[in-house]
């Protein structure tokens, strides 16, 4: 899992071990024995560690940035009227109302785990603009999105996630972009974007897996 996210995403290998061994550290990754296959890591583990990339600037705030991001909740004011229910993938589709991003990203990863992602995209009339993905995260602040576009009658699913539990009034704003958090540390803001490529990579990997046996 490491190796293929370093491999799609361009960040160092040196960089996503790392992130990956903190989380371990701090119970946030699944673990076991020896051997390229000895933990049987699972969906949440495999968005754990892409929130950990997304959501962290340094190696050390990834166990914050997973916490940070597990504790989100939809901003149904910015967000699709259904949520996910334009994907029309199941998965997506059943997630409840009250979910976090990392529910979210897990979901997503398991359904494109299952195929339902790539049979989406092959399944599209539209050659010249077939289902894409985005998923976005700030460093610093908590704010996540997870956009579907492309899909059959033009529609679009955008999730975009808050941090819970607190009103929108007392939230700061970020640079006249509106968007509410409690968590901006400085002056200096991140954002970092993955798009269908990374999933369907880590998607992959779940596929062999379960072809060889071992998941």
């Amino acid at each position: 899992m490491v190796r293929r996210l370093a491999e799609t995403t361009g960040v160092s290998l040196a960089t996503i071990t790392d992130l990956d061994r903190r989380l371990v550290t701090a119970s946030l990754r699944s673990k076991g024995g020896r051997g390229l296959h000895a933990a049987q890591i699972t969906p949440l583990d495999a968005a754990r560690l892409l929130t950990a990339i997304l959501g962290s600037a340094q190696a050390n705030l990834a166990a914050n940035a997973v916490d940070r991001y597990a504790q989100t909740q939809v901003d149904r004011a910015r967000s699709s009227d259904k949520i996910f229910g334009a994907s029309g993938i199941a998965d997506l589709v059943a997630l409840p109302a009250r979910h976090s991003f990392v529910d979210g990203l897990e979901r997503l990863i398991g359904s494109a785990a299952n195929g339902a992602l790539a049979n989406l995209i092959e399944k599209t009339d539209n050659q010249f603009a077939p289902p894409s993905l985005e998923i976005f995260a700030f460093t610093q602040a908590t704010y996540a999105r997870i956009r579907l576009a492309g899909l059959p009658n033009g529609t679009v699913a955008n999730v975009e996630y808050i941090p819970a539990r607190q009103p929108r009034a007392a939230y700061p704003k970020i640079a006249s972009r509106g968007i509410g958090t409690n968590e901006i540390a400085g002056d200096l803001e991140q954002s970092r974007r993955v798009t269908e490529r990374t999933i369907l990579a880590v998607a992959e990997l779940f596929a062999e897996e379960r072809e060889n046996g071992l998941a």
